[in-house]
């Protein structure tokens, strides 16, 4: 039976007509929109329920064109108005298309633009016309022909481009979403993004939705260039935080790997991460309860640094969360029982847990001493496999040699496990990994998360050799083309675009006395300005608009007229007053190191432009699909292959 969403996409168009919005108004006016369903289609009858903006429907008879649609929520049946409904559905496979059936061109309403989706993206359907449906996907209003809308999800891994550090989403078929790390906080980030800014784009302008819910948020470790992220989500400030466009955060489950650091107390404790017995880690954090405990200095053991904060920051979440630890026991490795999964019968698609793997040391569940600090929190990671029908997708956090080593001992003949047709790659392309354990992993596809100027060089050339050279191999040998293996890296897919400043205006600048008046500081000589470069934003908008073609000239010319004037009595004013100007900056570097500078405006270019590298894999358990982005903006570059377990 068909699903759907309470959306309202033509009431707040309407609401916001002619006012220019921000995104965030646009969610206040989602959060307090609420409609009825009726006991019939007559808006005089019994008022069954009332519906708020994201409430999750099922449509008996899906979306039609009539004024009203048939509706249950909670076991009630009614009417709601059609255009405050939204189905669910997924764009399918183009089997009529032999060149590009993974992804096809949504024809928008104003008939001038066609923007390219994506085998697998949410549609949203707002009215049948005949054979053609009215949809929204990706924020984008258009035409698709009903044939390519499937009522079924498939499995949607996104690598996101955090810069330094991981960042994954999966949305599972039925629609749950994980979250398994973010990234460095945005504040030590260069692009100043990471994977809060893309989990709010797939909710707000993806979905159309207020606030941001995921069924598990997960940081495989406990280093800051992967949880980082997940605490922008958590203490995210709607009326302070001006980047995100969600006002509301849930995250129902918080999972983690169990090594934490802590207050030394006593002399077993090493490296700030707990109590040791004979090489062994012996406190591991564990559910929410353990967690609040551990945030009072006067208890037994208590949480240090930021990840202490991080974890507070979780509990204090207005929607409660569950914390769990997930491992392997080695035990049960031994003993052959199965290995661990979650969400086990909530989803088509098994979420196996390879990694971290315990042992009961005196009672006590415990993890190996594998080295130093950093080896310690990156080889305890958490690693899964996702089983969807034939295909198996591996997240390996960032295991390195020493804990590859301990799970080839702890595993034994059953290394097997770690095989899979994707393979995140272990730390960022790190190249303290075992050779012989990639070997293992045998992945058709490999996707590398590395970030700019973050003093580790990742990711190696030898590593990046050596996850093809030990993945699957296959060959079309009638076209001569390579299927497998394939390497993505997120540095590599992410490019940008630069400008060159011409001048800065000041719109409405104080002259100090009551008055204000336009200003500019200019980075080019008046001769070098091009006359293109003088249209504000408003007026190039506005100058698009315009369909007579003497009207269109008549505009531009008097703009360039004026701002020419404009520009000639500033470069005048600057050589008499010798006025000069500088950009002040603020940069990272090498993770948590931040330069100062500066830069005269007259050798300046700025980012125009950051597209970035995104790593898509979706599967409906037959096929793989590996698609990215194109640098131009539109349009997919996309590799299939088959599963293969």
């Amino acid at each position: 039976m068909a699903q759907g969403w309470i959306r309202a996409y033509g009431d707040e168009f309407r609401f916001f007509k002619n006012k220019n919005p921000k995104r965030k108004e646009r969610s206040f006016f989602r959060k307090s929109f609420t409609t009825s369903l009726f006991e019939t289609t007559d808006d005089t009858s019994t008022v069954l329920k009332t519906l708020h903006w994201g409430d999750e429907i099922t449509l008996p008879e899906g979306i039609g064109s009539a004024s009203w649609t048939k509706a249950m929520v909670d076991g009630i049946e009614g009417f709601v108005r059609r255009w405050h409904a939204v189905e669910i559905g997924y764009l399918a496979k183009d089997t009529t298309d032999s060149k590009t059936p993974y992804t096809t061109r949504l024809e928008l309403n104003n008939d001038e633009y066609k923007k390219d989706l994506l085998w697998g993206d949410v549609i949203q359907i707002r009215k049948r016309e005949g054979d053609e449906c009215l949809i929204r996907a990706r924020g984008w209003y258009g035409k698709l022909p009903a044939r390519l809308i499937s009522e079924t999800g498939i499995l949607d891994v996104s690598f996101i481009d955090v810069g330094q550090g991981d960042g994954v989403l999966v949305r599972f078929p039925e629609g749950k979403h994980m979250l398994i790390d973010g990234g460095l906080e945005r504040t030590n980030q260069m692009t100043g993004k990471n994977a809060a800014d893309f989990v709010d784009w797939k909710f707000f302008s993806d979905y159309g939705d207020y606030s941001i819910t995921l069924d598990s948020m997960m940081a495989s470790h406990c280093d800051a260039d992967h949880y980082g992220g997940l605490w922008d989500l958590v203490k995210y400030d709607p009326k302070k935080d001006e980047e995100l466009d969600c006002i509301e955060f849930t995250a129902k489950e918080f999972h983690h790997a169990g090594l934490s650091t802590w207050v030394k107390k006593d002399d077993t404790h090493k490296d700030k991460l707990g109590p040791t017995d004979d090489g062994w880690f012996v406190r591991l954090l564990g559910d929410s309860a353990d967690a609040k405990r551990c945030l009072d200095k006067t208890n037994t053991d208590t949480l240090n640094g930021n990840w202490k904060s991080f974890i507070k920051k979780i509990l204090a979440l207005e929607h409660q969360t569950q914390f769990q630890r997930i491992g392997v026991k080695a035990e049960d490795l031994a003993t052959n029982k199965p290995l661990p999964e979650l969400w086990k019968d909530e989803t088509a698609c098994s979420i196996k847990v390879l990694a971290p793997v315990t042992k009961n040391k005196n009672g006590k569940i415990a993890l190996k001493d594998l080295g130093n600090t950093g080896i310690n929190k990156n080889g305890h990671s958490i690693c899964l496999r996702l089983d969807y029908g034939k295909a198996r997708i591996l997240l390996t956090g960032d295991l390195n040699t020493a804990s590859m080593n301990w799970l080839t001992e702890a595993y034994g003949d059953k290394i097997d496990n770690f095989n899979c047709d994707v393979a995140k790659a272990c730390h960022h392309g790190s190249h303290d990994i075992s050779f012989k354990f990639l070997k293992h992993i045998n992945a058709g596809a490999t996707v590398i998360s590395s970030g700019d100027a973050e003093g580790y060089a990742h990711p190696r050339p030898e590593v990046v050799a050596a996850s093809a050279v030990t993945g699957h191999f296959e060959l079309d040998e009638e076209k001569d083309r390579l299927i497998t293996p394939l390497i993505y890296m997120t540095e590599i897919e992410r490019s940008v675009s630069l400008g060159k400043v011409s001048h800065i205006k000041i719109q409405n600048h104080s002259n100090g006395d009551g008055t204000v008046s336009d200003k500019a500081l200019l980075a080019l000589k008046k001769r070098e300005i091009k006359d293109n470069a003088l249209f504000s934003y408003e007026e190039r908008n506005a100058f698009d608009t315009i369909k007579d073609k003497n009207e269109k000239k008549a505009f531009k010319k008097e703009i360039i007229e004026r701002e020419k004037a404009f520009i000639a009595s500033t470069e005048s004013e600057h050589k008499q007053s010798k006025t000069t100007a500088s950009y002040h900056y603020r940069s990272v570097h090498k993770l948590f190191t931040i330069n100062y500078g500066t830069q005269p405006i007259e050798k300046t270019r700025i980012l125009t432009k950051n597209h970035y590298g995104l790593v898509n894999i979706r599967t409906d358990g037959e096929t793989i699909m590996c698609a990215t982005m194109k640098e131009s903006g539109g349009g997919w570059t996309i590799h299939t292959f088959p599963a293969r377990f």
